[in-house]
Order: C-alpha cells, then sequence, then structure tokens
C-alpha cells in the first residue's frame, strides 16, 4: 500500500470481474423477464387483475439495480489507484440492492399472511354457512 492506496491483485480482479460478469448475466434475465411481464401485465390487467404488472415493474427494478452493481464492480478492475473507493461504491449499490429485496420480500410476506388469515375467516364462514 503506497501512499494510502490500495490496489487489488490480478486474482483478486479476476474475482472481482467473475462476479461483475455474472451479475450482469443475472441482470438481463431479470429484465427481459420484467418486461415480459410487464407485457402480460397490461394484458390482464384489460381484463381486470395487476399482479402481474407490478411482478413485472419489480423484476424490472431489480434488474436495473443488480446491473448498476455489476457495472460498479467492474469499475474496480478497469480502474487504476481508486480500489477501495470503487469497492466501497459498489458494496452501496450492492446494499440498495438488496434493500430493495428486503423490503420486496417483507411486503410479500405481509400480504400472504393477511391472505392466508382472510382465506381461514372466509372460508371457513362459507363452510359453515
Amino acid at each position: 500500500m503506497e501512499n494510502g492506496i490500495y490496489e487489488f491483485n490480478e486474482s483478486q480482479n479476476q474475482l472481482i470481474l467473475d462476479l461483475s460478469k455474472k451479475m450482469l448475466f443475472v441482470s438481463y434475465f431479470l429484465i427481459a423477464g420484467g418486461i415480459l411481464g410487464a407485457i402480460g401485465g397490461v394484458i390482464v390487467l384489460l381484463k381486470g387483475g395487476f399482479g402481474e404488472l407490478v411482478q413485472g415493474v419489480i423484476l424490472l427494478i431489480t434488474g436495473i439495480w443488480t446491473i448498476n452493481a455489476a457495472k460498479a464492480f467492474k469499475l474496480i478492475v478497469d480502474t487504476q489507484g481508486n480500489d477501495i473507493e470503487n469497492l466501497m461504491g459498489a458494496l452501496g449499490q450492492l446494499r440498495k440492492l438488496y434493500t430493495l429485496q428486503y423490503w420486496l420480500f417483507l411486503i410479500a410476506i405481509i400480504f400472504m399472511a393477511i391472505a392466508l388469515i382472510l382465506t381461514l375467516i372466509f372460508g371457513i364462514a362459507a363452510v359453515g354457512s
């Protein structure tokens, strides 16, 4: 470490580059799934539903944020003299992505619990009638 600057070695750069490539690959599938889901959601929306549209938009946003994180990790490999700063930026992008997923999963669990409770209440009430 010279003058407070740290550079990752070739092996470390290859690890980071491999991570970036795999994240980019996954992001393309998320975006494609999001676009197809949104198109399907628009069709279903015309028939009165909206769940597919929401799912498509969520996948699209997740894909875009995954691309941002992948590019931030690739920046570590592509530049000189800013590895730690770029790593921290990449970790920040990754944290944003997982914070989004954390909240989406939490909201989904809440909605599933509400649906289960309503099904139990009204399902039992319907059987008892």
